[in-house]
């Protein structure tokens, strides 16, 4: 009995997956258009992702244009495939991501961007877009990581959708059929999408546009994505994501997300309901948003999901967390309360802009300890202006929840990276001798407190995260010496980038990579809250003297 090849047993996987799969709702089955939406993470992550739902839907449904997905390879296909020289496949139809007319890379994370390289490279895919003149498919980038800073991949794409993509991807899928169908040169269609709101064209536009691309967002109408894949094989195994609010409406100074969300938008339960009619009753239904509890209708959208047999749950969103970047959401059961007060000091809380008061978290774990069962609390480690004190307040603010709760508490401690596009955009990132010094003391801390489960961060790979969301250029040139399998600090090097540079304070006088794009807000705002972060820093040092 011969045995089964490796090319058929990872084929036989990716049948497996869609044989698992039940859909809401179909895409066009039939179309001149192909466009391929891939997500540069493995399959059960990326399909428990409710932004990768929503692209798939639009790519999927406009006149005249099919979509296929494709995703990161397991480790153990992905080795396959480098030995082999074999391309990453569509999951949908088996064929190589490179035999489509526009390849859009999904990436709200810095995290997915050497990923997305590693996929271009099994594939074939030439790296820098000047030598894919007249080459197909057109690469399109999308997300949050690439809206905030899209220089460090501005050698990869020919074009960067700069905010949601709901008002701007219909508009491009137009062009690109339309100059496709004429046989016009890629030049002539890179060149229209240029023209278009919100759309960085490198090509066109180079590395320091003389005009500013202004972020798109969608209307309060769109809001309300619902996904539109079941599967059993993700982190949300039969469940299903829907949408209820977009944007944070309170602007922490810290938060990428919140800024490059605005503005707060809702969606109101009537309109929602008729998407949760058509969840069947045997799955599990997450309401999703920055911060869903404090939605209007909450209580409302519960009953909605109560009347229709549904077991429904709410998303928490750790914006800062290296690992679960914007829109990829935590799903709470209803047993557990998380609470993310940051820092255990109310003055420290003050400065990075959280106007939440210790007591206001005390009462919440009071009011919640006779319906759930576990409590985390969230904290980040190295926010600006943080002293021993505020390190002392962490472990202070553990015990006084453990003395008013005998529910088991764990902590989840994540490390502040000064992101773009935030009011610390300019300060120094602590540095790592510190970071770990201060962490194993706080571990150690928690432990004498009783604090068995502490989950940390990885010095080293966040301040690998902070160098990559901060840079320029060169952090392209770093992440394609990286495939040949050397280690960052030897790429940095050979791509001529300090790796010290996060550690040290920005010119608030100098142009950042960044700068270019126009958000909605200027950069007068930015700086006006650094000055009340400054400020509030100052007042806290008044009353301790």
């Amino acid at each position: 009995m011969s045995r089964k090849s490796a090319g058929d047993k990872y084929d036989e996987r990716r049948c497996e997956l869609l044989a698992a799969e039940r859909r809401l709702s179909t895409g066009n089955s039939v179309g001149v258009f192909e466009t391929l939406i891939a997500f540069p993470r493995e399959y059960a992550q990326a399909m428990g992702h409710l932004a990768f739902h929503r692209l798939y839907k639009q790519l999927s449904t406009w006149p005249d244009t099919l979509c296929a997905r494709a995703f990161l390879p397991a480790k153990d296909e992905y080795n396959w495939r480098k030995r082999q020289h074999k391309p990453v496949d569509a999951l949908d139809t088996g064929k190589s991501i490179k035999d489509s007319d526009l390849l859009v890379f999904l990436m709200p994370s810095e995290t997915d961007w050497f990923p997305a390289l590693q996929m271009m490279e099994l594939s074939d895919i030439t790296f820098r877009n000047y030598q894919r003149e007249h080459k197909w498919p057109i690469l399109l980038a999308t997300g949050l990581s690439v809206t905030a800073n899209p220089i460090p991949m501005s050698s990869f794409f020919d074009a960067f959708i700069i905010g949601e993509t709901e008002p701007t991807l219909g508009p491009v899928l137009d062009i690109i059929k339309s100059l496709g169908s004429r046989r016009r040169p890629k030049s002539e269609i890179l060149a229209g999408l240029a023209m278009l709101p919100g759309l960085y064209v490198p090509a066109i536009h180079g590395i320091d546009p003389k005009f500013s691309i202004m972020r798109q967002w969608a209307s309060s109408d769109s809001i309300g994505a619902l996904t539109n894949t079941i599967s059993a094989h993700t982190i949300l195994p039969n469940t299903c994501i829907l949408e209820i609010a977009r944007g944070c409406p309170f602007n922490c100074r810290f938060c990428m997300a919140g800024y490059l969300m605005l503005p707060y938008r809702e969606q109101r339960a009537e309109d929602l309901e008729h998407k949760i009619n058509q969840i069947p009753d045997d799955t599990s239904l997450v309401y999703a948003a920055c911060t869903p509890d404090g939605h209007d209708e909450l209580q409302e959208l519960m009953e909605i999901a109560e009347k229709n047999n549904l077991k429904a749950r709410i998303s928490s969103h750790m914006k800062e967390s290296p690992e679960l970047e914007e829109e990829l959401t935590t799903i709470l059961d209803a047993e557990t309360l998380v609470i993310m007060p940051e820092t255990g000091s109310d003055s420290l809380r003050k400065v990075i802009g959280k106007f939440r008061t210790n007591e206001s978290y005390f009462k919440l774990v009071r009011e919640a300890s006779s319906v759930v069962k576990r409590i985390q609390i969230c904290f980040q480690l190295g926010v600006p202006f943080e002293n021993s004190s505020d390190r002392v307040a962490i472990i202070e603010f553990v015990t006084t929840v453990m003395s008013i709760s005998d529910i088991p508490v764990s902590v989840r401690i994540d490390q502040f990276i000064p992101r773009p596009w935030t009011a610390f955009q300019w300060t120094a990132m602590a540095n790592l001798r510190d970071v770990r010094e201060h962490l194993a003391e706080l571990k150690e801390s928690l432990d004498s407190i009783g604090i068995q489960e502490v989950s940390g961060f990885d010095p080293r790979a966040t301040h690998i995260h902070a160098l990559l969301i901060r840079g320029n250029q060169a952090v392209g040139r770093a992440l394609e010496v990286k495939l040949e399998g050397v280690g960052w600090n030897t790429a940095f090097d050979r791509a001529g980038l300090s790796m010290n540079s996060v550690f040290a304070e920005k010119d608030q006088n100098k142009k950042l990579p960044w700068e270019f794009l126009n958000m909605g807000f200027g950069y007068t705002r930015l700086a006006r809250e650094y000055q009340m972060a400054l400020a509030a820093e100052e007042e806290r040092n008044t009353d301790t003297d």
